[in-house]
């Protein structure tokens, strides 16, 4: 039987919850696209590049499967970036 195909796998690794998956690849995104900003916003203004460090915990946080803390830690990251935007109009949009 074909890995893909068999139940017993397939059971083993499915999400234990439909709403974890959502969480899990809402955060993925969230993270990619923001570490992204954050390095194309570096490099037009480096004092952005202070947010790394709460990005990183962020990315931690998710590594460990604890989505809704990751979520809540970007949440703070974004706000940071809000207010640098605010700060350096130069930047571009996240």
């Amino acid at each position: 039987m074909h890995p893909t195909t068999n139940p017993v796998l397939l059971a083993a690794t499915a999400p234990r919850n439909p709403a974890d998956t959502v969480s899990r690849q809402e955060v993925a995104g969230l993270l990619e696209h923001t570490y992204r900003w954050l390095r194309a916003a570096s490099a037009v203004v480096p004092a952005v590049a202070q947010t790394a460090p709460a990005l990183t915990v962020a990315a931690q946080l998710y590594a460990a499967g604890q989505y809704p803390a990751a979520r809540r830690q970007l949440s703070g990251v974004i706000a940071m970036v809000h207010q640098a935007r605010q700060a350096y109009p130069a930047l571009p949009p996240l």
